[in-house]
Order: structure tokens, then sequence, then C-alpha cells
């Protein structure tokens, strides 16, 4: 795993690379169109300040749709955008668990 990441705000994350790359993930707008279901629950991975992926999750998976803003940085590949996916899935199931 080349990804670390932690809760950063209430249902915000913060991923570091080993080599020093962040990004920041916040729940994001419920957008009717985008999400399969109006409940889904949505994140944003900004890199940069650019919104570059959004991430949902339906049932035990998660999606990432990578957005045209991430073609401009390269350094941040559709496999990192997955791991991220993964730790905030954990991240949130551990959550659930503790309620």
């Amino acid at each position: 795993m080349k990804w670390q990441v932690k809760e950063w705000l209430c249902e915000s994350y913060k991923a570091e690379k080993e080599n020093g790359l962040k990004a920041y993930i916040y729940k994001s707008a419920l957008w009717a169109g985008f999400y399969l279901k109006q409940k889904t629950p949505g994140y944003d991975v900004r890199y940069k300040g650019q919104i570059i992926a959004r991430i949902y999750f339906e049932r035990k998976g998660a999606t990432v749709k990578g957005l045209a803003a991430a073609e401009a940085y390269p350094e941040i590949s559709d496999l990192d955008l997955v791991e991220i996916a993964m730790w905030v899935n954990k991240l949130r199931f551990a959550a659930v668990q503790l309620n």
C-alpha cells in the first residue's frame, strides 16, 4: 500500500502517498443523475484544489469515477484512486462499527 488515509475532519479524509503527494477527500453533495440513487453517499477527491475524482458507495463496494481534471495530474493514477477509495470504505465501515 502506497497511500495512508486518515480521518481529517468530520466525514473528510486526508490521503498521503509515500512520496509526499497529498489528496483530500470530502463528503460531496448528492447530485441526481451522477449517483445511482439519491441516498448513495459520495465523496469528492481533491488534489491541488481541483476535484479529480468522485467516489460513491453502494452496498459493500465502491465506484470511482475519474473526472477530466484528473488528466492534468498524471502523478495520481486510476490505481491510486482505487486504493484511496478502499481506504475510505474501510474507515467509513470502522466508524459505523463504533456507533
